[in-house]
């Protein structure tokens, strides 16, 4: 399933449009998964709402071609994606994160003006940080892996949106990051250490 009858790659099967009744079993299912995660005792929870996968297929506009009231507009796009974070907060007292690409590093999809805008949306339906990721929405992209590629974005998010970010990015030595968390320009942030073997 996905928000769009498109293929992720030319050679790869093209998916099911989900229905509203898809929608609706998907967000049930979601605040299924977060009331049995209370029940385990977990400290947070994280929703990934990014890289493609199924939610982050309709954030984007490079893969949400939708003309009903799921697709178009930002505000019509964030229609799914907010739905289920109504629903697992409604059930789900504890920290709650949630990823977003906030780059699709291709061009028409999404950029950080977008991304704040985005972050802004999750802040006021209980998002109490943002895990800062990007692209890997469509194969085309054109990813740009330099060191610590992510901050920019995780300091527009942060600061703009006034939501506390988790910021990744090749970010490899407890310098760096204490670096970021000193600048103010994230809240948490992902070490990458490299493979020993």
């Amino acid at each position: 399933m996905a928000a769009s009858p498109i293929a992720y790659t030319p050679h790869a099967g093209l998916p099911k449009e989900v229905t509203r009744r898809d929608i609706s079993h998907v967000v049930k299912v979601f605040a299924a998964a977060a009331q049995a995660a209370a029940g385990c005792w977990l400290d947070a929870l994280e929703l990934n709402f990014a890289h493609g996968y199924l939610v982050a297929g309709f954030i984007s506009p490079l893969t949400n071609r939708r003309t009903d009231e799921y697709g178009g507009s930002l505000e019509n796009r964030m229609r799914f994606p907010l739905q289920i974070l109504d629903a697992v907060r409604a059930v789900w007292e504890r920290p709650l994160l949630v990823r977003i690409s906030a780059s699709d590093w291709a061009a028409g999809g999404i950029d950080l003006d977008e991304a704040v805008a985005i972050a802004g949306l999750l802040k006021g339906s209980g998002c109490g940080l943002v895990h800062v990721v990007m692209g890997q929405t469509i194969w085309e992209s054109r990813p740009d892996y330099r060191r610590l590629f992510g901050i920019p974005a995780s300091d527009r998010i942060r600061n703009e949106a006034g939501v506390p970010t988790m910021a990744t990015g090749n970010i490899t030595t407890s310098d760096e990051a204490n670096t970021i968390l000193a600048a103010g320009r994230a809240d948490l942030c992902v070490l990458e250490l490299p493979a020993t073997g």
